[in-house]
């Protein structure tokens, strides 16, 4: 990270080549320090979500991304399919966004027992439980 720093420093965070060096080191480092160290550091939205769906990004990171901003980050994290089910439990049960909540419900590696409660959820959107039903093969009545 004190690459990255000492590069986009001279360059306030908003100046486009600043941005330009965050994006490039969020998509492409293969570093678990770097993208926690980034993460960490006062970027753009655009930045988090680049670090979100870096294959290098580690899960106590990607736990940081979901506390950061549930709505915008849950999307990108969930994608992934090099998460295990049981983290991808993990970051459900902590989500009280109700679109963070139907994003998780249609996450590729997400266990029955974790959609089923995403759709039980108090804040849940109607369209979870539908999602979930069309995941599980049943019907939206059933799923609770």
């Amino acid at each position: 990270m004190t690459a990255i720093v000492q590069h986009a420093a001279p360059h306030p965070v908003d100046e486009p080549h600043a941005v330009q060096v965050l994006l490039r080191t969020a998509e492409f480092s293969d570093d678990p320090e770097v993208l926690d160290d980034l993460a960490r550091a006062e970027v753009t939205g655009e930045v988090l979500r680049k670090i979100a769906h870096n294959p290098a990004t580690s899960t106590d990171t990607l736990e940081h991304l979901i506390e950061l901003d549930q709505r915008w980050l849950t999307f990108p994290v969930t994608r992934r399919r090099d998460l295990s089910p049981e983290f991808i439990d993990q970051i459900a049960r902590r989500l009280t966004d109700r679109n963070a909540i139907f994003h998780a419900s249609s996450a590729p590696n997400a266990a029955p027992e974790t959609l089923r409660y995403l759709a039980a959820h108090p804040s849940a959107p109607a369209a979870t439980a539908e999602t979930v039903a069309q995941r599980l093969g049943m019907t939206p009545l059933s799923v609770a």
